[in-house]
C-alpha cells in the first residue's frame, strides 16, 4: 500500500473520530444537528470509536472493517434502545460498504452485506424516528436505507472493476518488461559464449597448424600441441552446447574481443575501489583452471553486485569472496547497507535476472537478498566440470 493511500484511510479514521467525539461531547453540536447519542460515555465512546478505527484496514482488510462498523452501531442500539442518527454513523458506514464493494471478494461482499443489513434493523428497530413512528417514518427510513447501501456498494464495484483492470494491465506490463529483461540478457550471454567459443576454435587451428609444422622434422614435440587441441576441442563443444541453450542475436558486427575472466576479478575489484567503493577481495581454497565460459560467468556476478551496491548502497562496504571447493566454486559479494540502501527486491531487478540466466546456463544456484544485520547479499554456487585424466 502507498502512502497516499495509507494517509487517505488514516483521514477517514480520523474524520470519522472526531465527529463522534464532537457528538457526544458537544451537547450543542448534537442538538443542532439532530445528532443522538443514548447511554453512558464511559462505555459509548470506547465502543462508537471501533468504527473510526476499523476504517484503517478497509483496503486489506474489508470484511474486518464491515465487522467493526456495523457491530458496534448495533451494539449500541441494543443496550440503550435507541438507535442513533446522524453523519457520525452514516459516514464510517458508507467507506465501510465502499471498501467492501472495491476490495472484497465476491463472498466476502455476500457475508458483509448480510452483517450489514442485519445490524442496520437492529438499529432501526430501536430507532424512535423509524420503524415505531408510524408508516410515513417506516417508508421514510426504508428508502434511506436503500440510498445508504446502494450509493457506496455501486461505487464501490466500479472502483473495484477499474482497479482490477489496471492492476492485470500493469502486471501484464511488468511480465512482458521481465520477458524482454530475460531475452536481452539471453542474447548477451549468447553472444560472450560465442566470442570464448571462437577463441577455443582459433587455439585449436592455430595449435594444428603448429603440430602440422613440426610433424616431419620433430614427431615427439607435436604431443603437446595436439593435447591442447584436445582440451580446447573439448572446452568448444562444452561451450557450444551452452550456446545453442540460449537466445542469440547475430544481426550486429561485433569486433572479436577477449572476454573477462575470474583471473580478471581482482583488477574488477581494484577499479571499484578506485571510483570510492570500500571492496575487500577474499580467495580460499585451491584455484583451479576454469573453463572461459564459467569464469566470465563469476566475473559477470561480481561486476554486477558491484555496480547494485555502488548504485542502491552508497557508502558502504562490500566483501567479495571466492572459494574453491572439491565440487564447485562459489562467489559471495555482501554489502553493509552503507547510507540510505535501497536496493531491488530479492526477486526482481534487471542485474538479478541476468546473473541468474548466467547460473542457470552452469546449472549452479543463486541466492540473494537483503541480510538481517542490514546490506544486501549475492551468492552464488557453480558446480565444476569433471578434470581430465
Amino acid at each position: 500500500m502507498g502512502r497516499r493511500a495509507r494517509a487517505l484511510d488514516v483521514f477517514f479514521a480520523a474524520g470519522s473520530a472526531v465527529l463522534t467525539l464532537a457528538v457526544v461531547f458537544g451537547e450543542g453540536i448534537a442538538a443542532a444537528s439532530d445528532q443522538t447519542v443514548a447511554g453512558s460515555r464511559w462505555w459509548v465512546v470506547p465502543l462508537l470509536l471501533v468504527p473510526a478505527a476499523a476504517l484503517l484496514w478497509r483496503r486489506t482488510r474489508p470484511l474486518a472493517t464491515i465487522v467493526g462498523v456495523w457491530v458496534p452501531v448495533a451494539l449500541h442500539a441494543l443496550f440503550t434502545g435507541e438507535g442513533g442518527e446522524g453523519l457520525y454513523l452514516v459516514w464510517p458506514a458508507w467507506v465501510s460498504l465502499y471498501a467492501l464493494a472495491a476490495y472484497g471478494s465476491r463472498r466476502q461482499l455476500v457475508t458483509g452485506l448480510s452483517l450489514a443489513v442485519a445490524a442496520l434493523a437492529v438499529h432501526d428497530w430501536n430507532d424512535p424516528l423509524a420503524w415505531r413512528a408510524g408508516a410515513e417514518a417506516a417508508w421514510s427510513t426504508a428508502w434511506w436505507d436503500l440510498v445508504l447501501f446502494v450509493a457506496p456498494l455501486v461505487g464501490g464495484v466500479v472502483a473495484g472493476a477499474r482497479r482490477t483492470r489496471a492492476l492485470a494491465t500493469e502486471k501484464a506490463l511488468v511480465e512482458a518488461e521481465a520477458r524482454a529483461a530475460v531475452a536481452e540478457e539471453r542474447a548477451r550471454i549468447a553472444r560472450e559464449l560465442h566470442d570464448v567459443v571462437t577463441h577455443h576454435v582459433n587455439l585449436v587451428v592455430l595449435q594444428a597448424m603448429a603440430a602440422s609444422g613440426m610433424l616431419d622434422l620433430d614427431p615427439e614435440r607435436v604431443r603437446g600441441p595436439l593435447q591442447v587441441i584436445e582440451r580446447s576441442g573439448r572446452e568448444a563443444l562444452t561451450e557450444m552446447r551452452r550456446l545453442l541453450g540460449v537466445l542469440r542475436d547475430d544481426d550486429a558486427e561485433r569486433p572479436l574481443a577477449p572476454q573477462p575472466g575470474v583471473d580478471d576479478v581482482d583488477d574488477l575489484v581494484g577499479s571499484a575501489r578506485s571510483a570510492g567503493l570500500s571492496v575487500g577481495l577474499a580467495v580460499t581454497g585451491t584455484p583451479r583452471r576454469l573453463p572461459a565460459g564459467l569464469g566470465l560467468t563469476i566475473y559477470r556476478i561480481v561486476q554486477e553486485s558491484l555496480t547494485n551496491a555502488a548504485r542502491h548502497a552508497a557508502g558502504s562496504r562490500v566483501g567479495v569472496s571466492l572459494r574453491y571447493g572439491p565440487e564447485a566454486v562459489e562467489v559471495a559479494v555482501v554489502d553493509d547497507g552503507g547510507q540510505d540502501a535501497e536496493h531491488p527486491p530479492a526477486g526482481g531487478g534487471r542485474g538479478l535476472l541476468g546473473m541468474r540466466e548466467r547460473v542457470a546456463v552452469y546449472a549452479g544456484t543463486l541466492d540473494c537478498g537483503p541480510v538481517p544485520d542490514g546490506g544486501f547479499a549475492v551468492h552464488a554456487r557453480l558446480p565444476l566440470p569433471e578434470e581430465e585424466p
